[in-house]
């Protein structure tokens, strides 16, 4: 009888340590799947649109942010935001850049709203005087793009009008700069930016989790 007694305490202490040895396992395959669930679903719709916008470090050194809120641009989403940057101190108030973006429910409305903006922003019929210039020309993250630069004079300086209109997904956003031959903001320098947003712009088509770093203005 001891020896049974022996034997049926020590199938009953197996037992529970397979199942604890289970229960590990477990919790181990199940955290990785519940910390990814938690990176698609904590994250604000205004967060995630805050960390696709243009900041200071996209522009040349010195330049501004000058104001922030909700754009005339692109409207009927979610949410959206406009940023506005101007020139370094003592440039003309004409030198500026700036950035919206906004967030639709699915892609059809994003859609609709992209083929809307782009044909306000570059009108039909206009194409020839708002070309996009070769300069402009990069590999883009894009579902739709269009960019065209119309050229000017502002206070006797010369100058191009550009403008651009994106969508990612559920997201629309649209760039505007005026840029200038050698100095405040250059092709070059534009083109830069575009890259870095659109590099902003494939990164939060998607939301992640809440600890996700937010871009400083």
């Amino acid at each position: 009888m001891r020896k049974r007694s022996w034997y049926c305490s020590w199938r009953a202490w197996r037992g529970l340590i397979v199942l604890l040895a289970g229960l590990q396992i477990a919790t181990a395959c199940l955290a990785p799947l519940g910390q990814s669930m938690g990176a698609t679903s904590t994250e604000t719709p205004i967060n995630r649109i805050e960390r696709g916008m243009l900041d200071a470090t996209d522009l040349p050194f010195g330049w501004r942010r000058e104001s922030t809120g909700v754009p005339q641009d692109l409207t009927g989403g979610i949410i959206a935001r406009y940023r506005d940057y101007r020139g370094p101190e003592s440039t003309p108030v004409f030198v500026r850049a700036g950035q919206s973006i906004a967030l639709y429910a699915n892609e059809a409305e994003s859609d609709a709203a992209y083929q809307a903006t782009a044909k306000e922003m570059i009108p039909a019929g206009y194409e020839d005087q708002w070309p996009h210039p070769p300069e402009l020309d990069f590999t883009t993250h894009a579902d739709a793009i269009i960019i065209g630069c119309s050229a000017g004079v502002f206070n006797g300086i010369p100058a191009r009008t550009c403008r651009v209109a994106a969508r990612y997904g559920n997201l629309v956003t649209t760039i505007r700069g005026q840029i200038f031959e050698d100095h405040w903001l250059t092709m070059l320098q534009f083109r830069r930016l575009l890259e870095r947003v659109d590099a902003k712009m494939a990164a939060i088509s998607e939301p992640q989790g809440s600890d996700a770093p937010t871009p400083t203005p």
